[in-house]
């Protein structure tokens, strides 16, 4: 899931009396964006974890959130685009706290699996959080671990959380915010190049 910013219109009124400085104008243009993209990934990072009830840090390590800044191609969209690029995937319930099977289910952090259990697949490096399917049997499968047969209640699906509706809401609400924050960036970057810079 991607936003799309067009910064000309934030850019233009700014600038609209330094066309005879495009040097420094650029120079303070693109500092304005450098702040930005930070700003940028820092905030949609907060307002993810407070829509979705995962910390920051976790969001971040899962490379969630990425902010980049670039010329736009189109010339209809703008000279500049700030675009913020989240992921949408569902967060695995391992990932979200260490796992603690009790009577009734599975706790990670914050989080409570009702009816569900551990397990760790042959390829996985530790257990996974599974519940059996609505429609689930028990039927014959061969472990791959001792090559005995047992009987197994199946399916099962790995638990997740989703973030879709969450990351969506986020987004939106950061929009305007990211515009005023650039126009603000613009408007100090450019006080600095032509009354400190150039001192």
């Amino acid at each position: 899931m991607n936003i799309y910013l067009d910064l000309e219109g934030e850019i233009d009124p700014l600038i609209a009396g330094l066309k005879g400085s495009p040097d420094k104008v650029s120079k303070a243009t693109k500092r304005a964006l450098g702040k930005l993209a930070k700003f940028a990934e820092r905030n949609v990072l907060r307002e993810v974890s407070r829509q979705v009830g995962v910390t920051a840090k976790l969001i971040k390590e899962l490379g969630r959130v990425r902010a980049t800044l670039k010329k736009a191609t189109n010339r209809d969209t703008g000279e500049y685009e700030l675009v913020v690029w989240l992921g949408i995937f569902d967060i695995p319930a391992h990932k979200l706290g260490t796992p603690r099977q009790t009577r009734a289910g599975v706790r990670t952090g914050k989080h409570f699996w009702q009816g569900a259990f551990l397990f760790q697949p042959v390829n996985a490096p530790k257990a996974m959080v599974f519940k059996r399917a609505a429609n689930w049997k028990h039927r014959q499968q061969r472990s791959r671990k001792s090559g005995r047969l047992m009987w197994i209640g199946l399916p099962i699906e790995k638990q997740s959380l989703p973030i879709y509706q969450q990351a969506e809401t986020a987004l939106a609400n950061m929009e305007p915010l990211l515009l005023e924050r650039f126009s603000t960036l613009l408007q100090q970057e450019l006080n600095y190049a032509f009354n400190i810079e150039s001192r």
